[in-house]
């Protein structure tokens, strides 16, 4: 089991490091096309190596180099922020695409894409981060609201309720109005 996860990682170092020209892999990497957390995996080989645990042994040492492994992971170039913008930019454009297809931003919460994007679960954590109050980037916000995203959604168990358009019901106003009428309901 072991071998055959090192062997996978490894795998997955290689490619990055044919995408990126070289393996400093941020720590919150995740492939894109299966989700193997290899900045994780990576971050655990660096810390053995570190701590000179004998686990890895010096055949293995040797694979992680010759794949491009990098013992360092520099912070700058290629670190959390610009991962979180690459992601943030992945998943608008996958909204977009959403959008032009279906005519509204209410996403199910299980949509995936063609290509295996997790669509629903995006639109719903920028939700979460909405009602938290840490979307704040003005940009983002803009954007979001650009596209009729609602900080709710009717939708239960994957399907609409009738006649439920945030969008159209705030004059185009979208973010975060229509969950303050919705709670009001509620209570």
């Amino acid at each position: 089991m072991r071998e055959k996860r090192f062997e996978t990682g490894l795998s997955h170092l290689r490619t990055y490091v044919e995408q990126h020209g070289d393996g400093h892999v941020p720590r919150s990497w995740m492939c894109p096309d299966c989700g193997f957390a290899l900045g994780s995996w990576v971050a655990h080989k660096r810390a053995a190596i570190r701590a000179g645990n004998t686990s890895l042994g010096p055949e293995r040492i040797a694979q992680l180099h010759a794949a491009g492994f990098e013992t360092t992971s520099p912070r700058g170039v290629r670190g959390p922020t610009s991962l979180h913008q690459q992601q943030w930019d992945h998943g608008l454009n996958h909204l977009r695409a959403y959008v032009a297809t279906h005519g509204n931003a209410d996403v199910p919460r299980r949509h995936v894409t063609e290509d295996g994007f997790a669509l629903g679960m995006w639109v719903q954590s920028r939700r979460k981060e909405l009602r938290a109050g840490k979307l704040t980037a003005s940009d983002r916000l803009e954007a979001l609201s650009k596209l009729g995203f609602m900080e709710h959604s009717d939708r239960r168990g994957g399907f609409a309720a009738p006649g439920r358009n945030a969008a159209a019901e705030t004059g185009g106003e979208a973010v975060g109005n229509y969950g303050d009428t919705s709670r009001q309901n509620l209570a």
